[in-house]
């Protein structure tokens, strides 16, 4: 198997991208999949609306990176990253999410809101410097342990050493090993806060999938070094 990493530069590659995502999340299963890529009618019709609304923040925002790897052999889309390079943090008021893509009125879109307002608060409080974010990454389950993953995540590392920033990913906890072996450190745990009065039975269900999100850290230049280097809002 011979593979190749390249920038995203054609819409049309995402027409592999999220299907292959929704591969991905499905082993092992991810509590986030339902919350990013809800079922309302089919399983295409939701892969579909996850494409669409990909492709929209892709074009506008020119932060954001898209990278894929091929595998030569197949000519198929096997892994893919999006990675957003933040050269200068903007001031902007802290505003709850709004879940637009789950149903107006539906439990499911609340607890999507509560759900994802606590995640990106927590990175955006911690990383209040210039820095390179992954926010997503995913390999197909039968390319994993190929070097795939290594190959998305070198490339933002390479984006960060270049322009002097940190970099960081919230991770889920089977992933964190993964991180902490391309050099991150595991600096910080999220256990969500998803509590709220009188919650249904259904409410309850959901809160109780591990949500859980390891704040993995780089410093600028360089690979963590366990005991010897500390994220600067731990120092402060």
């Amino acid at each position: 198997m011979s593979l190749v990493l390249e920038v995203v530069k054609d819409e049309k590659d995402f027409d592999e991208i999220l299907p292959l995502l929704h591969v991905s999340f499905s082993d092992p299963p991810s509590p986030f999949r339902r919350w990013f890529m809800p079922i309302h009618t089919t399983l295409e019709a939701a892969i579909e609306d996850a494409r669409d609304r990909s492709i929209d923040k892709w074009k506008r925002n020119e932060t954001i990176h898209w990278i894929k790897v091929t595998d030569t052999d197949s000519g198929k889309i096997i892994g893919a990253a999006l990675w957003e390079i933040q050269n200068e943090i903007r001031e902007r008021p802290q505003v709850p999410t709004n879940a637009y893509w789950h149903k107006e009125g539906s439990e499911e879109k609340a607890f999507a809101e509560k759900l994802l307002t606590e995640l990106n608060t927590f990175t955006v409080k911690r990383m209040s410097r210039p820095h390179v974010e992954l926010q997503q990454l995913f390999v197909h389950p039968n390319h994993r342990k190929v070097g795939a993953g290594r190959l998305l995540v070198n490339w933002g590392k390479q984006k960060a050493d270049e322009l002097g920033l940190e970099s960081c990913v919230e991770s889920v906890p089977f992933a964190v090993s993964a991180y902490e072996r391309f050099g991150y450190g595991n600096v910080e745990e999220l256990n969500p806060d998803l509590s709220i009065p009188n919650p249904s039975v259904k409410w309850k269900k959901y809160a109780a999938d591990d949500s859980r999100v390891f704040l993995m850290w780089r410093p600028a230049g360089r690979d963590y070094r366990a005991g010897v280097d500390r994220a600067p809002w731990l120092t402060a």
